[in-house]
């Protein structure tokens, strides 16, 4: 399996923004001169217009992003309103203001030349500084749109990290890895990882296995990234993790250092699902703190299953028909334009089904493929990822992961707040 479509192109589109917001930053840092001071208080607001401009732009291209990686896997979208962009570009993605934040390059080359360098080798270091800080900022940015649009869809469990090669050690070890919606992102300066949104790891290729990303460098390249006796370890058998030892995050100051050097700040994603606890407290913190708005009256389209009854019957059935693997099926158009049209639905269509009944069919789904399979599913229902990609062994530890998400979902079914159509379906589907 290869990245989706979507968050390839969200990465080529970040990369370009970045890569000519730091160029436009690093000419401008050029123009300074001996006295440090007089030349920041001109080049300073000129540089920092150009950052906000980069991360602008970051942010617009950041906001549909996980909408659309749900729709080409195939999972659930249901968000609770719709970020606000001003609220991510009020603040320096650390919460304080991004001017001080860059008035640090001044502090920077101050301390260089009092160590003894030169005022060209202290404004290199500097300008090297504020390169860095740069491309981080606009990494920040746009993660901190993923993580909070990630934690206001509670149909999304959590997030896979996938590699953007090439890639250092540090990131190599985390491919793959399957994180709660809750948990921070693990990065450092430059690091261009990507948030996957899913409810649970799809591995597969190198972009998502650590050993398998390893194999495919040169041994050349392998010492390039791990180091030399690093690279032996691993190519004799080492645990890569082990040899890795990554050690959290790195890169801006963080949340928590800004916090102990009393800078005034705004209260970050990463505060949030540090602190909320439980995801119903985090969206409501989020609302607090204006990074949700509600959605209002306005019926806004973002995936199958969600548009208003006019929607779909304006859209119309489709073509009604498609043949995948010789069977002719239904589209989901279709069933959803019938199901409208006429008042009634099967129950066992998921593409009529409303977000609860989702989460019950397709932890039953998952489980019953794996142990017929004898692989993992990527998607629910026939698709061509299933058929034709390379399978994801339905190991026992799998197995019981997805005995577990289903024990969950049964288990709901005892809550009074759960929909008796979702009950319905658990006794349509023999789970009760």
């Amino acid at each position: 399996m290869m990245l989706p479509r979507a968050s390839a192109d969200q990465y080529r589109i970040q990369q370009g923004i970045s890569t000519t917001t730091a160029s436009a930053v690093s000419k401008l840092w050029r123009r300074m001169g001996d006295d440090f001071d007089e030349s920041w208080e001109s080049i300073g607001p000129k540089i920092t217009g150009v950052v906000e401009a980069g991360r602008k732009a970051a942010v617009a291209q950041a906001l549909p992003y996980t909408s659309l990686v749900l729709q080409e896997t195939n999972q659930v979208d249901t968000p609770v309103g719709e970020l606000d962009p001003n609220v991510f570009l009020s603040t320096a993605p650390d919460g304080r203001d991004l001017v001080s934040l860059y008035d640090e390059s001044i502090v920077k080359a101050k301390t260089a030349v009092a160590t003894g360098e030169t005022a060209d080798a202290a404004l290199g270091q500097a300008g090297r500084w504020l390169t860095m800080v740069t491309l981080t900022t606009l990494a920040d940015t746009r993660r901190e749109v993923y993580s909070a649009d990630i934690a206001q869809r509670p149909t999304v469990t959590g997030y896979t990290r996938m590699l953007n090669p090439p890639s250092c050690g540090r990131c190599t070890i985390l491919a793959g890895k399957w994180f709660r919606w809750n948990e921070g992102f693990q990065r450092h300066p430059r690091c261009d990882c990507q948030h996957i949104p899913a409810s649970e790891n799809v591995a597969g290729d190198l972009r998502t296995d650590p050993y398998k990303y390893f194999e495919s460098l040169s041994k050349e390249e392998q010492e390039a990234v791990f180091g030399r006796s690093q690279a032996r370890a691993v190519r004799e058998g080492a645990d890569i993790y082990r040899v890795v030892n990554f050690n959290g995050k790195r890169g801006l100051p963080t949340a928590a250092s800004a916090r102990r050097s009393g800078i005034t700040r705004r209260m970050t994603i990463d505060d949030i699902l540090r602190t909320a606890g439980t995801r119903t407290n985090a969206i409501r913190m989020m609302r607090e703190a204006g990074y949700i708005r509600d959605r209002g009256q306005v019926a806004i389209a973002r995936s199958p299953g969600v548009l208003s009854d006019a929607q779909i019957i304006a859209a119309g059935r489709g073509r009604g028909l498609y043949t995948l693997g010789g069977q002719t099926l239904t589209t989901n158009r279709a069933a959803r334009f019938d199901a409208v049209s006429t008042g009634e639905r099967d129950i066992l269509r998921r593409s009529t089904m409303t977000a609860a009944e989702r989460r019950l069919y397709d932890a039953h789904y998952r489980l019953q493929y794996a142990l017929t399979n004898g692989s993992v599913p990527r998607s629910i229902g026939r698709s061509s990822a299933d058929l034709y990609a390379n399978a994801i062994p339905a190991t026992p530890a799998r197995i019981e992961e997805l005995r577990e998400a289903l024990r969950r979902q049964i288990s709901s079914l005892n809550d009074p707040r759960t929909p008796d159509s979702v009950r319905r379906l658990a006794a349509a589907l023999g789970l009760v």
